[in-house]
């Protein structure tokens, strides 16, 4: 699986926006055509979507489009429209759990015989805590779903929900409910052995507090994290890359546990899940 450290949100409907990404550092590009893409501009988003990337020579890998949600009057328009050959896939928003997934599958699959692509080729990154609901269902991930590659959280939509006026406090931490909705995320990734990938940093002007959470992220569990400006990657991408201390390590224990079992590395003893964690960070 494709390992990306940074994915960055933009906006489907801008022509310049979108050159500009496709020549940027992004490992992941998310083209949206949802929460940047205004009701009236809906078709005018698909359509200059296609067609930049019509024009690109692009790596598919990086291509996700965020389409509009299952239960939305866009969202059947959305499937008609996607560039099925020319995307890795669609990223989900208000997701509320496996069923949705499941809905969406299906869909995908048709989308995919009209396209004439093999069955599950798009896959699926699920923002998956933008309502209360999504929160509690996210419990209801136990084992991987088809397509799913990743699940993302956010706390912007969450507060809209929740009806909270600031989802930090004073110092810029999350509060009480966003940090559990966070968790759970971590949660849920690792049932689904899927990518946990942290939330957009909306202050995009604040390099040194996005370069703390980045850092705080990775040593949560976290694999990756949204940007919502190009400004952002390069901090992203360099808070998520192995050390060159980290990837000695991991070689060490792979070295040492070829078969698995019990051995000793650095002095301390390892086993099954620090084969795990460094076969995570070679896969980097």
């Amino acid at each position: 699986m494709m390992m990306p450290r940074s994915w960055l949100f933009v906006p489907g409907d801008s022509t310049r926006k979108i050159e500009a990404a496709l020549k940027g550092n992004a490992d992941a590009l998310i083209f949206d055509w949802e929460d940047a893409v205004s009701p009236a501009n809906k078709g005018l988003g698909r359509s200059t979507t296609k067609a930049s990337l019509a024009a690109a020579s692009c790596d598919i890998e990086r291509i996700w489009i965020r389409v509009n949600g299952l239960d939305t009057r866009w969202f059947a328009d959305d499937l008609s429209a996607l560039p099925a050959d020319r995307i890795a896939g669609v990223v989900i928003p208000k997701c509320c759990g496996p069923s949705d997934l499941t809905r969406l599958d299906r869909e995908l699959a048709r989308c995919e015989a009209a396209s004439g692509i093999a069955a599950g080729t798009m896959k699926v990154v699920a923002i998956a805590t933008e309502t209360a609901a999504s929160v509690l269902a996210l419990s209801e991930f136990r084992r991987p779903v088809p397509r799913l590659s990743g699940i993302l959280w956010g706390g912007e939509d969450l507060a809209g929900d929740l009806g909270v006026m600031a989802n930090r406090d004073a110092s810029g931490r999350y509060r009480a409910a966003f940090q559990h909705a966070r968790t759970m995320v971590l949660y849920a990734a690792a049932a689904t052995q899927s990518l946990a990938i942290d939330a957009v940093n909306v202050d995009f002007r604040n390099l040194q507090s996005l370069e703390d959470e980045c850092a705080e992220a990775r040593t949560d569990g976290f694999v990756s994290k949204a940007a919502i400006h190009p400004a952002q990657v390069e901090v992203i991408n360099a808070a998520f890359s192995a050390t060159a201390e980290e990837l000695a390590w991991a070689r060490r224990v792979v070295q040492a546990l070829p078969d698995g079992g019990v051995a000793v590395v650095d002095g301390k003893m390892v086993d099954a899940p620090h084969l795990r964690i460094a076969r995570r960070i070679l896969a980097r």
